[in-house]
C-alpha cells in the first residue's frame, strides 16, 4: 500500500511541527512549507492526498487564494483540504471550498480522527461538488463563493478591480429543431471549450444554466480591460460550430459589470451584469459594459 502524503501549509514551523507529529500517527508522511510562494511551488510539482492549509499566510497571498487555485485545478479532484485557522472571519468565506475546518487551538486527538476518517475515503472530496457534469466547468455555488472572496479582497485592497461577464447563448432559429440531446452536449463543451480559451487559467468560468455562463475577471488592470475580454469572446464564441458533419450558428449575448464602491453586497456586481445582460438581450446589441449604472455597448 502507498504512503498517504500530507502537505502541510503553515507559516509558524512549531505549529507545522506539530501537525506534522499527528499526522504521522494517522500513517501519512508529511511536508511542510512556511510560505504561500512554496506552497505554489510544491503544488506545481506534486498532487498529496491531504492539505493542511493554514489561512494567514501573508498580506497578499493567503490561504483562500491556495485554495482557489486548488479547487480550480483538475489535478486535485481527489484532495482532501482541512482548513485550519484561529479566525471564524476567514472560515466563513470558504466553508463552502474546504472539506473541514478546525477552529485553533486544534486538538491531538480532533487532527488524528479526522486525518483518518479522511484516510479512509468516509470524507469525499468537495471538488466535484463545484462542476458541472456536463462542460467539467465550475456551478454557479462554486461562482458564489469566488465572487465573495473578490469582494472581500476589493474591500482591502483599492487597486484590486475585478469584474464579471454573464454570457447568453442561444442557437439560430434554424438549427433549434435539428439539436438532438448528444448535439446539445456537444455544443455545451464545445462552448466551454472556447471559454476557457478566451480568458486565463485564473478567471472563474461556471455554468449557470442550460445556455448561460458567469466568468468572474479577477486583478485585471483597469475598468476598460472588460472591454478587451467581451470583444475577445464575442469573437470566438459566434464562430461556427462544427458537430459531426453539421454546423451550428450560436447567437451570443453578454453583459459585464466592473467593480464599484456602490455595491455593497457580492452579488451586486452580479445583478448588474445581469442588468447589462438582458439590456442586451433586449436592444439587440451583442454586448453590454456596465459600471454601477450607466451601460456601454460594446461595438
Amino acid at each position: 500500500m502507498d504512503t498517504r502524503r500530507a502537505l502541510i501549509i503553515e507559516d509558524d514551523p512549531d505549529t507545522a511541527g506539530f501537525f506534522r507529529m499527528v499526522l504521522s500517527l494517522a500513517d501519512f508522511s508529511c511536508e511542510s512549507v512556511f510560505t504561500a510562494k512554496d506552497a505554489f511551488d510544491r503544488l506545481a510539482t506534486g498532487v498529496p492526498e491531504l492539505i493542511l492549509l493554514d489561512m494567514r499566510l501573508g498580506l497578499e497571498i493567503g490561504g483562500a487564494d491556495i485554495l482557489y487555485q486548488i479547487r480550480t485545478n483538475p489535478r486535485f479532484d481527489n484532495t482532501h483540504v482541512i482548513v485550519i485557522t484561529a479566525y471564524h472571519n476567514l472560515a466563513e468565506p470558504v466553508a463552502g471550498l474546504a472539506d473541514l475546518i478546525l477552529m485553533k487551538p486544534v486538538s491531538v486527538d480532533q487532527l488524528k480522527t479526522l486525518a483518518e476518517r479522511v484516510g479512509t475515503f468516509e470524507i469525499v472530496p468537495k471538488s466535484s461538488h463545484f462542476r458541472d457534469p456536463v462542460t467539467g466547468l465550475h456551478n454557479r455555488e462554486f461562482f458564489y463563493t469566488r465572487l465573495e472572496l473578490a469582494y472581500e479582497r476589493g474591500r482591502r485592497r483599492e487597486d484590486f478591480i475585478y469584474g464579471v461577464v454573464v454570457i447568453q447563448l442561444q442557437p439560430a432559429d434554424d438549427d433549434q429543431e435539428s439539436i438532438e440531446p448528444e448535439t446539445f452536449v456537444a455544443l455545451l463543451k464545445e462552448v466551454a471549450s472556447r471559454l476557457k480559451s478566451s480568458l486565463r487559467t485564473v478567471d472563474s468560468i461556471s455554468r449557470f444554466s442550460a445556455w448561460r455562463f458567469a466568468t468572474l475577471l479577477e486583478d485585471i488592470q483597469e475598468p476598460d480591460s472588460l472591454k478587451i475580454v467581451l470583444n475577445r469572446l464575442r469573437s470566438n464564441l459566434s464562430q461556427p460550430y462544427r458537430i459531426g458533419d453539421q454546423t451550428y450558428t450560436l447567437n451570443v449575448n453578454f453583459g459585464g459589470a466592473v467593480c464599484d464602491v456602490r455595491f455593497k453586497q457580492p452579488e451586486d456586481i452580479l445583478r448588474a451584469a445581469e442588468r447589462a445582460l438582458e439590456w442586451a438581450i433586449s436592444s439587440n446589441q451583442a454586448g453590454v459594459y456596465l459600471v454601477a449604472a450607466a451601460p456601454e455597448v460594446i461595438s
